[in-house]
C-alpha cells in the first residue's frame, strides 16, 4: 500500500514537472472575417495562418481585399500576438508603437484609433504626387493580431470605403 502512494505521488510529481516544462496551452489564431464589402471590391487574396514568416519566424496569413475601379486594397494579416504586446492588448501606445515599427512607409501622422471596435495603433501617410493614402493599423483580438496595410486614393469616399471594410472585420 506505502508503494503504491509513493508510485502516485512520484506520477503526480513527475505530471507536474512536464505540465510546467510544456508551458500553457497556446491559443489558436483565428482568420478574420469582413462583413462589409463596398461595391466593386473583391476577395483578392487569401493565405491560411502560417504560410507567411517574418524574419524573426513570426507567422501570418492574409486576407486582401481590392478594388476593381482604382486598385485600392486592404491587405489584413493575421498572427500570434507579439510577445511585447502581450499584456498590453488594448493599450494605445503600445499598439501606435507596434504600427510605427511596422509600416513600409515614413507616416506623416500617427496615433490611436478605434477600429473593428478595438482600441488601435496606426500609422498614415499622404502622397501628394499619387494622391494617395497608406495606412497600417494594428490591433488584437483574444489570442490574434491583426496588421492591416491599406493603401488607397486621397478621397473621401475611398476612405470611407477602406474604413468600412476595417470596421467591418470581425474574429471567431
Amino acid at each position: 500500500m506505502k508503494k503504491a502512494r509513493i508510485t502516485v505521488v512520484v506520477l503526480l510529481g513527475i505530471m507536474l514537472v512536464v505540465g510546467i516544462a510544456c508551458g500553457e496551452a497556446k491559443e489558436p489564431v483565428s482568420t478574420p472575417t469582413v462583413g462589409n464589402i463596398p461595391q466593386g471590391w473583391y476577395l483578392s487574396d487569401e493565405e491560411p495562418y502560417g504560410t507567411i514568416e517574418d524574419s524573426d519566424g513570426t507567422e501570418w496569413g492574409l486576407v486582401e481585399y481590392t478594388d476593381t475601379e482604382d486598385a485600392d486594397f486592404i491587405a489584413i494579416y493575421y498572427g500570434d500576438v507579439p510577445s511585447e504586446l502581450k499584456g498590453h492588448e488594448t493599450e494605445g501606445n503600445a499598439l501606435a508603437e507596434k504600427a510605427i515599427e511596422w509600416s513600409i512607409f515614413e507616416p506623416d501622422e500617427t496615433g490611436t484609433m478605434v477600429a473593428a471596435g478595438q482600441t488601435a495603433g496606426y500609422t498614415k501617410k499622404y502622397e501628394s504626387a499619387g494622391e494617395s493614402n497608406e495606412m497600417e493599423i494594428v490591433f488584437i483580438v483574444g489570442s490574434t493580431c491583426i496588421d492591416i496595410y491599406a493603401a488607397y486614393d486621397a478621397t473621401t469616399e475611398n476612405e470611407a470605403q477602406v474604413m468600412s471594410i476595417i470596421n467591418s472585420i470581425s474574429i471567431k
